[in-house]
């Protein structure tokens, strides 16, 4: 079995533009795919859309880019990642945000980098990170929470059934992220990725099936404007970034996305609907900067001083 590919090295460029770029991309992803929900779309209708039009626009790119295409095996491969990974992160979140809030979504799917961490260190595939590591990837964790608690209203926890939904998706993302590191060391090219998105579309139907939910997607422009976005700015060019930062800098690493969507729902309320920023979302902002500037710090062998030079960390790698 291959091992999962190492960090590039110290003096390459950093991931953090990129694990940026994602956070905001995917970040925006919840006040928007809400309108849809709230103008009568079925969820999971809603977000099978959203990876039926994701295949097709991958599939499109992989024919207009003439991408080499892999054998039937490594498709059928890659539609099955898809369906643990893309399929069983977004899923869950859809029908979970129905019972609890999106502040509690934060905060379990936060947890996503850890899952990652415990799945290699399990199967001997990284050496044990550093208390310092350890420690950033809680405090980057307990700044989630500050500022999942701060933007909700009663406390982020409504229902089990939600937070359960959420801990499946979350488990899928870690999971599924390193399964992906060692199943395609070089990355998921276009059609990798067509496939992934029709592994995702066909699990949407498969369980819209066993819920005997209603396909409901109304042609308001609300929804629209919500498949639009998801279907090829959150999964073609998010999922494109995030398969990258998973060759490049290992699956802990970039599922560190996941400490940046309470960031991105905060920015989008001061900037966008005038909300305040308070002393306690200070604090909670702080607390991520701070345990990812600590793990973007590449670390050095023991017994030597950390090279100046800022690079990929090798967490996960």
């Amino acid at each position: 079995m291959p091992t999962v590919r190492a960090a590039a090295a110290p003096s390459g460029p950093s991931r953090l533009p990129s694990l940026v770029l994602l956070g905001v991309l995917w970040g925006a992803l919840f006040p928007i795919t809400r309108l849809g929900v709230e103008a009568g779309a079925n969820p999971f209708a809603l977000v099978t859309v959203d990876f039926l039009l994701a295949a097709g626009t991958a599939f499109l790119l992989a024919v207009g880019l003439r991408a080499m295409r892999p054998s039937a095996l490594s498709l059928l491969e890659s539609a099955a990642l898809g369906a643990l990974m893309i399929g069983g992160i977004n899923l869950p979140l859809f029908w979970g945000e129905q019972f609890a809030t999106g502040g509690a979504a934060a905060i379990v799917y936060a947890t996503s980098p850890g899952i990652s961490l415990l799945v290699l260190l399990a199967a001997r595939r990284v050496p044990r990170p550093s208390a310092v590591r350890l420690g950033a990837l809680a405090l980057g964790l307990s700044g989630v929470l500050v500022l999942s608690l701060a933007a909700g209203s009663g406390g982020p926890i409504t229902d089990g059934w939600g937070l359960a939904a959420f801990a499946l998706g979350a488990t899928c993302q870690g999971i599924g992220a390193v399964l992906i590191s060692v199943r395609r060391p070089h990355g998921e090219e276009r059609w990798g990725q067509a496939a992934q998105f029709s592994g995702a579309a066909a699990a949407g139907l498969a369980t819209m099936g066993l819920l005997s939910a209603p396909f409901v997607v109304p042609t308001a422009e609300p929804v629209l404007l919500s498949i639009a976005y998801m279907g090829i700015v959150s999964l073609v060019i998010g999922y494109t970034l995030f398969f990258r930062l998973i060759r490049d800098a290992g699956p802990v690493a970039a599922n560190l996305v996941t400490f940046l969507n309470p960031m991105v729902a905060l920015a989008l309320g001061v900037l966008a609907f005038g909300e305040s920023f308070r002393a306690v979302e200070a604090l909670g902002l702080l607390l991520v900067l701070a345990g990812l500037a600590v793990l973007e710090r590449p670390e050095p062998p023991p017994g030597q001083p950390a090279p100046r030079t800022p690079g990929p960390s090798s967490l996960g790698s």
